[in-house]
C-alpha cells in the first residue's frame, strides 16, 4: 500500500511539473548564449524561415513528402539545441532560393558556399561540409581532365552555383551551359550536348543512379572544393551569431555520424606525387607560420582583455560603459579582418592557379609575398589600433595625414571599384599635411566612416555613379579632413545624434552603434581634435579638424 502511495505522489509530481519541462530544457540548452542572444531568441515574434532545395544527400525528399538529409538532419540538431522549430521554405531550383534570400523572403539558407557575391547579403558560419568538385565527361570522350582543357569548350553547371561564379571570374575561356540542377546539367552530358558537366560527387552519384545515366564517368579533378556553410541574412548578424555557436556546440562526432550517414565520409587512400608535394609546400609553408603567429596574438590579446577587465571592475561605477565596449572589441576585429582574410584568400588561389598553368615565376612569388604581407600586417595593425583605443598612455608622434589616407586607399579601392564605387581623392601633392597623435587610429576612423558611405549607397540601387570624396586641406593652424558621399544624406531628425553610443541608423542589419562614437571619442579625448557632420548637396558630409603640427 506504502508503495502504491509513493507511486501515486510521483505521478502527481510529474503531471505538475511537466509543463515546465521544456521551458528548462530550453534554457539549458541556451546556456552557450549570451543574455543578448537569448533575449534576441525569446522576442522574436515569427519562426526562422530556413530556405531549402532538392540537394542530394543534403536535402531529399520522401515518398511520403518528409524532407530528410544530411542539412535536414544538421538543423534537427541545430533546432535541438535551441529549444525552437524552424519553419522550412521549399524551393524548386536553387536560383530560386538565392532570389529569395537577396530579397530577405526568407532567413536561412540550408547551405552555401561563401563567395564575394554572397557576402553583400548573407552572413556564413564555419564549415559544416566539405564537397569536392568532379569534371565529369561522357565516355566517348576522355579528353577533358582539367580545367584548362575545358578552355574554348561547352560546360554545363548549375545556374546561381558558387562553381558558375569560380568559372566566370577565373576561366571566363570557358563556355558556360547553366542548368536548373544537377540533374539537367548531367543529362546533357549523357546526350552529348555540352562537352563536360562540374558536379559534386553524391549529388552526382544520386542522379546517375536515379535517372540511369550510366555512360558518365569522372574525368577529372576541378580544383574547387566546396566549404559548405550555413548562411544567414546579412541584416540580422545576431542570427549568424547564434547559428555559429550552436554549431560549434553540435558534437564533432554526431557531426562526422551525420556525414557518414548520408554518404560524405568514405575510406581512401591518398597518394603524395611531386606537384601535390609542392603545392602543399608552399601552402603550409605560408598557412604554418601565420596560424601560429595569430595563435600568440590571440593569447596576448586575451591577457590583454583579462588584465584591463580586472582593473575596470575596481571603478565600475565611474567606467561601466567601457566593459561593453571591451566585450564588442573581438566582434569589431573580425568584422575588420572579413575582407584581408579574403584578400588572403584570392592570393593563395591566384598563386595555386599559375602553379597550374606553369607561370609561377619569380615575379608571381614576389607578388604573393608582398601581398600577403600587406594583408597580415593590416589584420595585426587592427589589433593593435583595437587595443590601443583604450590605452591613453601611448606616445603620440608626428605623421602625414596624406600618407594614412593613402593607405586607407590601398586597403578600401578594391572592394569598393567591385561595388562600382568611385573614390575621388584631392590633396596637394606638393604640400605636406603634418599632425600629432596616432595614424592608426585615424586609419581606423576614415575606415569606419568610409564603410557607412558604403553601406549608404549600396542601400541605393537607383543612384547610378556612386561616389565618395576625400579632400585634405589646410585651414590656418588646422589640417581638415572632408569624407563626402552622394547617398542622399541623414534624416534631419537623427542627424545629431549619429554620434551617440549604440545609436544606429542600421537597426539590426550590422551597426554596433558604436563606430562613430569610437571616432569621435579618439579624435577629442587623444588627437585633440573634433569631427562634424552635415549633410551636403547629395550626401553626408564628415568634416575632421586636426590641429597642424608645427615642426
Amino acid at each position: 500500500m506504502l508503495q502504491q502511495w509513493k507511486k501515486l505522489v510521483i505521478l502527481c509530481i510529474i503531471f505538475l511539473y511537466s509543463p515546465l519541462m521544456p521551458l528548462w530544457a530550453k534554457a539549458d540548452a541556451l546556456l552557450f548564449l549570451n543574455q543578448e542572444e537569448k533575449a534576441w531568441l525569446m522576442q522574436k515574434n515569427v519562426p526562422v524561415k530556413v530556405g531549402i532545395t532538392m540537394i542530394p544527400n543534403q536535402v531529399l525528399i520522401s515518398g511520403k513528402g518528409y524532407y530528410q538529409g544530411f542539412s535536414i538532419d544538421l538543423f534537427h540538431l541545430i533546432e535541438k539545441k535551441l529549444g525552437i522549430t524552424f519553419v522550412y521554405v521549399y524551393f524548386k531550383t536553387w536560383d530560386q532560393l538565392i532570389d529569395a534570400a537577396k530579397r530577405r523572403e526568407i532567413d536561412v539558407v540550408f547551405s552555401a558556399q561563401k563567395t564575394f557575391s554572397r557576402l553583400s547579403y548573407l552572413d556564413f558560419t564555419d564549415t559544416v561540409l566539405v564537397q569536392q568538385n568532379k569534371i565529369i565527361v561522357n565516355m566517348k570522350n576522355d579528353r577533358y581532365t582539367t580545367v584548362d582543357s575545358l578552355l574554348e569548350h561547352k560546360v554545363a553547371i548549375t545556374s546561381g552555383s558558387a562553381i558558375e561564379e569560380f568559372l566566370r571570374d577565373n576561366y571566363p575561356k570557358i563556355i558556360l551551359v547553366p542548368g536548373k540542377n544537377e540533374q539537367d546539367v548531367l543529362t546533357q552530358v549523357s546526350k552529348g550536348e555540352v562537352d563536360a558537366a562540374i558536379s559534386e560527387l553524391v549529388r552526382a552519384s544520386y542522379y546517375i543512379k536515379q535517372y540511369n545515366l550510366s555512360n558518365l564517368h569522372i574525368s577529372g579533378d576541378l580544383g574547387y572544393d566546396y566549404h559548405l556553410r550555413v548562411a544567414s541574412r546579412r541584416d540580422w548578424p545576431i542570427l549568424n551569431v547564434i547559428l555559429s555557436k550552436t554549431i560549434s556546440n553540435i558534437p564533432k562526432e554526431k557531426i562526422e555520424a551525420l556525414q557518414l550517414k548520408w554518404g560524405y565520409i568514405k575510406d581512401e587512400v591518398v597518394f603524395f606525387d611531386k606537384q601535390m608535394f609542392i603545392y602543399l609546400a608552399l601552402v603550409f609553408g605560408t598557412i604554418l607560420p601565420f596560424s601560429f603567429y595569430l595563435y600568440r596574438v590571440n593569447r596576448r590579446l586575451q591577457k590583454e582583455i583579462v588584465i584591463r577587465k580586472e582593473a575596470l571592475e575596481k571603478v565600475v561605477k565611474m567606467r561601466k560603459s567601457r566593459l561593453h565596449q571591451m566585450s564588442e572589441t573581438v566582434s569589431m576585429i573580425a568584422h575588420q579582418w572579413k575582407q584581408p582574410l579574403n584578400n588572403l584568400s584570392l592570393i593563395n588561389m591566384q598563386l595555386i592557379l599559375k602553379y597550374r598553368k606553369g607561370k609561377l615565376n619569380d615575379e608571381a612569388l614576389v607578388y604573393f609575398q608582398e601581398n600577403s604581407q600587406r594583408q597580415i600586417v593590416l589584420m595585426t595593425t587592427t589589433i593593435d589600433d583595437f587595443r590601443d583605443f583604450f590605452k591613453v598612455e601611448e606616445e603620440k608622434r608626428i605623421f602625414d595625414v596624406q600618407e594614412t589616407v593613402e593607405n586607407l586607399l590601398s586597403i578600401i579601392t578594391p572592394i569598393f571599384d567591385k561595388h562600382g564605387i568611385q573614390i575621388v581623392y584631392q590633396t596637394r601633392q606638393d604640400e605636406v599635411f603634418e599632425v600629432t597623435g596616432y595614424t592608426n587610429a585615424l586609419l581606423q576612423i576614415l575606415l569606419n566612416i568610409v564603410n557607412n558611405a558604403k553601406d549608404a549607397l549600396l542601400a541605393h540601387a537607383a543612384i547610378q555613379e556612386k561616389r565618395i570624396i576625400i579632400k585634405i586641406e589646410r585651414k590656418e593652424d588646422q589640417i581638415v579632413i572632408v569624407l563626402e558621399d552622394n547617398a542622399g544624406g541623414i534624416p534631419e531628425e537623427i542627424i545629431d545624434r549619429v554620434f551617440d553610443p549604440y545609436f544606429s541608423t542600421k537597426k539590426e542589419k550590422n551597426g554596433t552603434g558604436l563606430g562613430l562614437y569610437m571616432a569621435k571619442t579618439i579624435l577629442e579625448e587623444q588627437m585633440d581634435g573634433q569631427i562634424d557632420v552635415t549633410n551636403a548637396q547629395n550626401g553626408a558630409s564628415f568634416t575632421i579638424e586636426l590641429k597642424a603640427s608645427n615642426r
